[in-house]
């Protein structure tokens, strides 16, 4: 059974659970209330209508970087659709975001995407300092933190009705340190115990998987293994996730030198 863990709480025992929860699973989920069940139905409604917009606004949502700006329905990726914003924690990020999306305005969208980075952001740094503090490497913890890049991912899985697919997006680690997803009213995502079971995700209010990512794994010398995942159809129309995936620039070497 997928251990559930409170961040209401601060204590050695509980950053050793969160650790514990990673080198078993990869992954854990955190019951984090900061973030009200208002606030995501608010980030619901955006995503909605994020991906009603026109495909000729959804291509300029570009990157340099690989997987950082729009993803469309492909061969390797057929069901899969998804938007980003880089640095989704800066206002002025989120606000060029807005801007290319709805030239002509929309309203609270930066406001409620500026209020949800701002805890998502808690929740992460709470998690790492835990880890950190695992590891006895505190001290290492702020300097590193500055180098932190968040991407907030919209993802949506359609339903291919004329096919028998099971899976909406197969098996597969992420690149990055770790990742946060949210998954809203339905299921489908599923992650895989060491022993190659599948264990389900539920959807409920104020629950957050927080998943070890490649990153990671380099991070905590193969303590930590990235967790592997993928998303199964539960028979839902679409399914709409909202994932932080957290880069750490240069952090590759500092748990080679730490507990």
């Amino acid at each position: 059974m997928m251990k559930t863990l409170s961040m209401l709480f601060s204590s050695s025992i509980l950053s050793s659970e969160v650790r514990y929860a990673l080198e078993e699973y990869g992954c854990f989920v955190a019951f984090y209330d900061k973030v009200s069940a208002e606030l995501l139905d608010k980030i619901f409604g955006q995503t909605k209508d994020l991906f009603e917009v026109p495909i000729e606004s959804k291509i300029k949502n570009t990157s340099e970087e690989p997987y950082r700006g729009y993803i469309g329905p492909n061969p390797l990726m057929p069901l899969y659709e998804g938007l980003a914003i880089d640095n989704f924690t800066s206002p002025q990020d989120t606000h060029k975001f807005r801007q290319l999306m709805w030239p002509d305005g929309k309203n609270n969208f930066c406001e409620i995407i500026d209020s949800y980075a701002e805890l998502l952001a808690g929740l992460e740094h709470t998690v790492e300092q835990m880890l950190f503090e695992s590891f006895e490497a505190a001290k290492q913890y702020e300097s590193v933190a500055s180098y932190n890049s968040q991407l907030l991912r919209f993802l949506k899985y359609n339903t291919l009705k004329e096919t028998d697919a099971t899976l909406r997006f197969a098996s597969h680690t992420d690149k990055n340190f770790a990742t946060i997803v949210v998954q809203h009213d339905v299921g489908g995502l599923e992650v895989q115990t060491k022993e190659g079971d599948w264990i389900s995700i539920e959807s409920a209010p104020s629950q957050f998987l927080f998943m070890a990512g490649d990153g990671l794994q380099v991070w905590s010398n193969d303590r930590i293994q990235a967790c592997h995942h993928r998303v199964k159809d539960w028979g839902q129309d679409k399914i709409l996730t909202w994932d932080v995936y957290i880069q750490q620039w240069g952090v590759a070497s500092t748990a080679r030198t730490s507990g």
